[in-house]
């Protein structure tokens, strides 16, 4: 009995020590895991290839400005990649694919009033989208496009956002209710050869796509969002973060926001560096002295305060062209949909000198 009974003993006490050692397998187990990242808070950025002006994008992956900004938080970044003829960004935002990102703001404005669950940070550049007509056409400037038929990416694409704007200045009706002006959705490779064809009157492109069909077909510029005077001081392209990002993870949402903003800086500082290096990791095609040119020329100053002034007189225009709608509170929709955070400054500048960033606190006019 007695050895049916130590016999018993020995065994739990190893049963215990077994225990013992799995909890301390398990605890360094635990760490190891957490060393090695597991569990680590990750934010997902969209980004895509062969747009030349998401250099900023390209320039805080390649140089590691996401990582980081995301890194001094022990959180790190994964990258998501929007493929023409894929699901559109907004898709991905709304089925959770993305966390935050960078594109044409005008695009998801609509797509924003209807739920789209995003707010603006930062505008990120000035000036990429182009218009043009036939050199033998009548055409001059948007306000001899009364009648006429012009060509987008897309009916929601921010080149037609922007040129309604601009034809209601002009007193052209862009209304459902006076609708003066078709347009008509190609694929961007298209359009250069729709217009060249004589199948539409018109069309609205972003660069490279924009000039390379300017040079190729020899067409008349009729718009420059660049250096018009209605749109030079506006943002096309503006970063975001999903509302979700901003409730869970908000320390994250403003460490992108300040790696974008970055990004934008070294690009006004470093056009020819910025287009190699989207040619060398294959992320934009072309020449490099042809690159290089488009990016000096494009205003790459990012500014949350001129974003979200720009933000705000988009959406109350887009709401007299009908595109947004006429029960929406604008001053709302724009506390909504464009937001300061905290530890995000007004935006930065780049010193190629000593490689440094400088922040901006002060907001711009």
């Amino acid at each position: 009995m007695k050895k049916i009974a130590f016999a018993a003993v020995g065994t739990a006490l190893a049963a215990l020590a077994m225990c013992a050692g799995l909890a301390g397998c398990a605890k360094k187990q635990g760490k190891a895991q957490a060393d090695a990242g597991v569990g680590q808070k990750v934010v997902r950025i969209n980004f895509q290839t062969g747009g030349l002006c998401t250099a900023p994008v390209h320039v805080a992956m390649k140089l590691g400005l996401f990582d980081e900004e995301l890194g001094r938080l022990g959180q790190k970044a994964e990258y998501v990649q929007v493929v023409e003829g894929g699901a559109t960004l907004a898709e991905m935002i709304a089925s959770g694919k993305v966390d935050a990102g960078y594109g044409l703001y005008a695009t998801q404005m609509q797509s924003m009033e209807n739920g789209l669950p995003i707010s603006f940070t930062s505008g990120i550049h000035i000036g990429c989208t182009k218009y043009y007509a036939r050199a033998d056409s009548n055409i001059y400037s948007a306000a001899d496009l009364r009648g006429k038929t012009v060509g987008v990416p897309g009916l929601s694409d921010s080149s037609v956002m922007n040129l309604k704007r601009k034809l209601l200045d002009e007193g052209i009706g862009v209304t459902a209710e006076n609708n003066e002006v078709e347009f008509v959705a190609y694929s961007s490779s298209d359009l250069p050869i729709a217009l060249n064809n004589g199948a539409i009157d018109a069309i609205g492109l972003h660069d490279p796509t924009a000039t390379k069909a300017e040079l190729a077909y020899g067409f008349r510029k009729i718009l420059d969002t660049g250096i018009d005077e209605k749109f030079n001081h506006e943002y096309c392209c503006q970063q975001f973060v999903t509302h979700k990002l901003l409730k869970e993870n908000p320390e994250g949402a403003a460490a992108v926001t300040r790696a974008l903003q970055k990004a934008s800086a070294y690009v006004q500082a470093e056009p020819r560096a910025a287009a190699q290096l989207q040619i060398e990791n294959d992320l934009v095609p072309g020449d490099l002295d042809f690159n290089a040119a488009l990016l000096e020329e494009i205003n790459y100053r990012p500014s949350r305060s001129l974003g979200k002034i720009t933000f705000e007189a988009a959406a109350r225009e887009l709401q007299k062209a009908g595109l947004l709608k006429a029960s929406t509170d604008i001053a709302k929709f724009v506390e909504k949909g464009y937001i300061e955070i905290d530890g995000v400054p007004d935006g930065y500048v780049y010193d190629s000198a000593t490689k440094t960033y400088t922040e901006i606190k002060e907001n711009r006019s």
